[in-house]
């Protein structure tokens, strides 16, 4: 019970310490005055061990709680072991005066007793009142005391006192008086601190609402906090009419100050960054940081859609102003989207989310075009945007084969037989769907994945080709989209080569279908050479989608390409558009006197192959002859049409 109570008490052992330490001077005196009364009234021999083991003990406390030497073994829970023990024992002797006082003659001297216990009733509760352990072991005995006390009053008959002995009685109301002013000041202490302790509370409470609803860098509202506003400026709308523009602003060049001149220099482009937006949206609006470079703020008030685009532009050329840094004249530019809530078709809903994503994608589009002019959401210019669900999905996706390569056969139009196959991306998505490239590309773009999207594929259909050389199965043409990006850049044509390097007899099974928008690149001359690289590694490059953009006679001189795909567009105008059957002529006729292969897309009707085949057109892919299928779809194809003996 003793250690429970010890253990109990050892959080609050500073505190406990002050208070056996205070009031040393008090009780010294009450030590005295109570055990010099009683040797005055005769009564030496029996009082003189009470007080001598009364001081010792006094003694003992003081010295193990200052440090003495002779205690510095003992820790803090034997420490408070021992007060507990020596505080019942002085209750007792803090008493026992009182006692001897009752037992005298004196009516006097009988007050002086009462009074004295009083007195040490006051002193413990004053003192201890906060702890309950060392109350009851001090007020334990005292009660004892106390009813001995009493006891002895009521079998001493008193007899007047004398002057001397009423002047005794005198300083016991002295200290009495003076233990009850202690104890009420003490109690006015107590209350003070309580309310300097609660005020100190909410002010913590409140410093840490703040930092829970402001960036601790800029001070600006953090995204809970900032569309939690915004949801009140959107309710404050419906009575108050009036629209609000959202502007989602993305630093550019950002990242290149802190890898080159610290995050500390960062930091202060951030900080400036905000004080600027800050002062210029002013009192009709909220700001906040939306994480990393990004900030977003909501205007009210403004008179039309065009005040809000010209704040957006005052926006970006204040935070264009260099913000200076140790001598040094940073500049950063910014992107900025915003969405105007309004009752036409054009704007997005009015609500946080609506406006937020709006802006979001109204931002995407300033970043990708060429002046970076502020872009105002216009709902017609734009797709619907995928959730934070549907992005993370799809990154996992590319990382885990569910965005997979499918395959659509190609076919000799003279023997039906399938002579290679065209990889086309699918997702095979986690509800269950399977998703087409219309579906999901935008996506991948927007996410910048383009270059994982395209050696993820290419590493897959590799694989797959591999595995059907592997099963004696001859795969002819297997060809897939490569991206200009891919060709123009030393980081994609080394990605792509490494792929086909570490499976070389997978080459000449391999083509690359690029589209006429090569001609136009102002990489045109990295991609030749990239081409040429890799038609000697055995590659062949097909031209994709001839006819639909920028190619010219001149363009298909300077570049040396294996085949070309007639778009289904026009192979769709068969029979339907005259022109349709010129240009397809036209095609074929390019094709064999440039000395490439032509395969025509998009093949839906046995007329359409007919004509083709009419013309001279010796293969083709389409609905007509199959549907994509996965790549064990496409290896029983080429089982179903391969002899036994063979395989």
């Amino acid at each position: 019970m003793l250690n429970s109570a010890a253990q109990g008490l050892r959080p609050y052992f500073a505190t406990v310490e002050s208070l056996v330490l205070r009031d040393m001077h008090l009780k010294i005196a009450a030590i005295f005055l109570g055990y010099g009364v009683i040797i005055w009234q005769g009564a030496v021999g029996a009082v003189l061990g009470g007080l001598t083991l009364l001081l010792v003990l006094e003694v003992v406390i003081w010295r193990m709680f200052t440090g003495g030497a002779e205690f510095r073994s003992l820790g803090k829970t034997q420490i408070l072991q021992v007060s507990l023990v020596i505080t019942t024992t002085n209750g007792l002797l803090y008493a026992m005066p009182a006692l001897f006082m009752a037992a005298s003659a004196s009516l006097a001297i009988k007050v002086s007793g009462v009074i004295w216990v009083l007195g040490i009733q006051i002193y413990a509760f004053n003192t201890w009142s906060r702890f309950a352990a060392f109350l009851y072991a001090f007020l334990v005995p005292l009660v004892i005391m106390l009813v001995l006390t009493v006891f002895q009053l009521a079998t001493t008959p008193p007899v007047a006192g004398t002057m001397t002995e009423w002047a005794v009685t005198f300083l016991c109301v002295i200290l009495l008086i003076y233990a009850c002013i202690e104890s009420l000041r003490h109690s006015v202490q107590t209350e003070k601190d309580l309310i300097a302790a609660r005020a100190e509370s909410a002010r913590r409470l409140a410093q840490l609402s703040a930092h829970q609803r402001l960036d601790g860098l800029t001070g600006l509202l953090n995204r809970p906090a900032f569309d939690a506003s915004l949801h009140a400026m959107l309710e404050d709308r419906l009575h108050l009419g009036g629209d609000i523009a959202v502007l989602l602003i993305d630093l550019d060049s950002f990242k290149p100050i802190n890898d080159t001149y610290s995050h500390d220099a960062g930091d202060q482009v951030l900080q400036h960054t905000a004080q600027r937006i800050q002062r210029r949206v002013g009192e009709n609006g909220i700001v906040g940081r939306m994480g990393g470079d990004e900030f977003i703020c909501a205007v009210s008030d403004l008179p039309n859609t065009k005040a809000a685009v010209d704040l957006a532009k005052d926006l970006a050329a204040a935070i264009a102003s260099p913000v200076h840094w140790n001598d040094k004249a940073l500049r950063i530019t910014a992107s900025i989207g915003l969405a105007v809530t309004g009752d036409n078709r054009q704007s997005p809903d009015a609500d946080v989310a609506a406006l937020c994503t709006a802006a979001d994608q109204a931002m995407f589009a300033a970043k990708t075009s060429a002046n970076r002019e502020p872009v105002l959401f216009e709902a017609e210019r734009f797709a619907p945007r995928m959730s934070t669900e549907e992005r993370q999905a799809l990154i996992e996706g590319l990382s885990n084969g569910t965005v997979c390569p499918h395959y659509q056969p190609k076919i000799d139009l003279g023997s039906g037989r399938v002579i290679g196959f065209e990889a086309l991306a699918r997702w095979h998505h986690p509800d269950g769907s399977l998703r087409r490239p219309s579906e999901f590309i935008s996506q991948i773009e927007e996410l910048g994945l383009q270059g994982t999207f395209m050696t993820q594929t290419a590493r897959l259909v590799v694989k797959d080709v591999q595995t059907m050389l592997d099963q004696g199965l001859d795969p002819g043409q297997v060809s897939f989209n490569v991206p200009e990006i891919a060709l123009a850049t030393t980081s994609g044509r080394k990605d792509l080569q490494n792929i086909v390097l570490a499976h070389p007899q997978v080459a000449k099974h391999l083509t690359f279908e690029i589209t006429e928008d090569v001609f136009i690149s102002r990489a045109a001359e990295a991609i030749q050479t990239s081409i040429a690289l890799f038609r000697q590694m055995g590659v062949r490059i097909s031209l994709d989608d001839f006819g639909t953009g920028f190619a010219s006679f001149h363009h298909l001189n300077q570049l040396d390409i294996d085949e070309m795909k007639i778009d289904t567009t026009f192979v769709a105008g068969l029979g339907v558009k005259p022109t349709a059957d010129v240009l397809v002529r036209g095609f074929l006729n390019i094709a064999a006197g440039l000395g490439v292969d032509v395969i025509a897309e998009g093949v839906e009707t046995d007329y359409q192959r007919r004509e083709l085949i009419n013309m001279g057109c010796t293969t083709a892919q389409g609905f007509l002859f199959s549907a994509t299928m996965d790549v064990q779809g496409a290896i029983q194809k080429l089982i179903d049409q391969t002899p036994a003996a063979s395989r």
